[in-house]
């Protein structure tokens, strides 16, 4: 891949600060000339920020928009307008794939593997796992995609591309190759340039642990006997070995401070009146008066109700903004004064969170008929979910109190599923903000139930991205053809 850059290793991170560098790792002594690395705590730094950047950017929006969790507004020929009605395109792609992802998290995280597999695997080790945690995301999101030849930089800049079930083998395999590189003795081991876990290898193991769970809940349904066997093995580890509690959710923070503020937050305040809560997702709350809606939604102008865009009308007609907007759960803490709002843009990048861990046990029991272990899950997840956004006990205990009617009215409609729908339905309010996972959990499970965008461009929602135009032009002879983004391109999608 062509667009890879040597020299961003000096000097990407620079402006970050040697967070946890000790002398050893520079070398003053050398030529003024020379290519240098840079430091492994400042490439972690940088690992960490991008792939933070990644998973709030447009890999979130595209996503969220093709699963209603937003929808786009502004006029004809705005981005997220277009992309909600599923005009994305190979041009669209060229910033996600060459830049964040292959150029930008993935290339810091093989440098730093490189730099540090000998003398200090602890380093190794947590790249490794956040290496499977992006190549996971994309694979999700693309379907085949280049992982063996991937990252050797100039040594190949045409890498092949691996089907996505055996890019699933090769991350499971990297994950328990980072896991080993954990428990080695280590010169150096990160700590404060360690943003998202302090150098606190438990946690690491545990996101470890539960990134595992996730990718053999995606075998469900189409190779339903994997995932049962896998998950099973798994959870016999027990609850203290995964991302059970919040204090272990794997997310990136940001700071309240003009350009350190966390990616959706500066979205929305560069491209105001673009990226609304789709009616979708707040209809769906509202059914339920679920109390996260007053951290996850300001109420709409208009009669002070929460109010979600419909997907798809936001490139016809006038631009319309009487809207609820997304709020201090995605923004971080807010401010008013008079009629105007402020936030701090200091609320995390969530990317794999504790609630999750509890519905992958709930669908996991579902699925092979422990009804009471799957709504004992299921509770524990929304408990967990509401607690995140703030809500109040006496509130969670209504709600709770609730669900096995909403699992009651789920059978009534969806039959033997009713209890597998309130679950995704609990996920995919749970992981709002979450990049592409609740995108997967439509694809492979069809809920929340969800009707294709108004005025889209193809006649169904779409269960892929296309590949960037500017890797087909760099690799033409392993880039697939994408012409249809509406059929099943991942291994795990049953397609409908």
């Amino acid at each position: 891949m062509r667009f890879f850059r040597f020299t961003k290793y000096v000097a990407f991170t620079a402006t970050l600060g040697l967070l946890g560098a000790c002398d050893d790792f520079l070398d003053v002594n050398q030529s003024p000339n020379a290519v240098l690395a840079a430091p492994a705590p400042n490439v972690l730094v940088a690992a960490e920020t991008h792939l933070g950047f990644l998973m709030g950017s447009d890999i979130h929006r595209y996503s969220s928009l093709f699963v209603q969790q937003f929808a786009g507004q502004g006029g004809a020929g705005i981005q997220n307008a277009e992309y909600d009605r599923y005009n994305v395109t190979a041009t669209d792609m060229n910033n996600a794939w060459r830049s964040n992802i292959y150029g930008g998290a993935l290339a810091d995280l093989q440098k730093l593997v490189e730099q540090t597999q000998t003398s200090s695997p602890r380093y190794a080790g947590i790249s490794k796992i956040m290496q499977a945690f992006t190549f996971a995301v994309t694979t999700d999101a693309w379907g085949d995609i280049p992982l063996t030849d991937a990252l050797k930089f100039a040594s190949n800049v045409q890498p092949k591309y691996d089907n996505s079930e055996a890019v699933y083998t090769s991350i499971l395999a990297l994950i328990d190759s980072g896991v080993e590189d954990l428990a080695k003795a280590s010169e150096f081991t990160p700590l404060t340039d360690d943003l998202i876990y302090g150098g606190d290898v438990t946690k690491w193991r545990k996101l470890a642990n539960t990134l595992k769970l996730r990718l053999y809940v995606h075998y469900y349904p189409k190779v339903s006997a994997t995932a049962t066997s896998n998950i099973a093995t798994l959870i016999a580890q027990g609850p203290a070995n995964f991302i059970s509690t919040s204090a272990d959710n794997f997310q990136m923070d940001f700071a309240g401070v003009s350009n350190n503020e966390n990616p959706i937050h500066q979205f929305e305040g560069r491209r105001p009146n673009q990226f609304y809560p789709s009616s979708t997702l707040v209809g769906l709350m509202n059914t339920k008066s679920d109390p996260r809606r007053a951290s996850y939604f300001t109420a709409s102008p208009v009669a002070g109700q929460y109010t979600g865009a419909g997907n798809g009308t936001g490139a016809t007609g006038a631009p319309a903004t009487a809207f609820s907007r997304m709020h201090t759960y995605l923004r971080g803490e807010a401010t008013t004064t008079g009629t105007t709002t402020t936030y701090t843009g200091a609320a995390p990048i969530r990317m794999l969170i504790a609630p999750e861990y509890h519905f992958i046990l709930a669908e996991y029991y579902s699925r092979t008929g422990n009804v009471a272990s799957a709504t004992t899950s299921l509770t524990a997840g929304v408990r967990i979910s509401m607690q995140m956004a703030g809500v109040a006990t006496a509130a969670i205990d209504t709600y709770v109190a609730g669900l096995p009617a909403q699992i009651a009215a789920n059978t009534a409609s969806s039959g033997a599923e009713g209890l597998l729908r309130t679950i995704i339905e609990e996920k995919y309010v749970a992981n709002y903000g979450v990049a592409v996972e609740p995108w997967t959990d439509w694809r492979r499970t069809k809920y929340p139930a969800l009707n294709p965008a108004a005025n889209a461009v193809i006649p169904q929602i779409p269960r892929v991205l296309p590949y960037s135009d500017l890797e087909r032009v760099a690799n033409p002879a392993n880039t697939p053809e994408r012409t249809d983004l509406t059929a099943p391109a991942v291994f795990w999608d049953p397609g409908r």
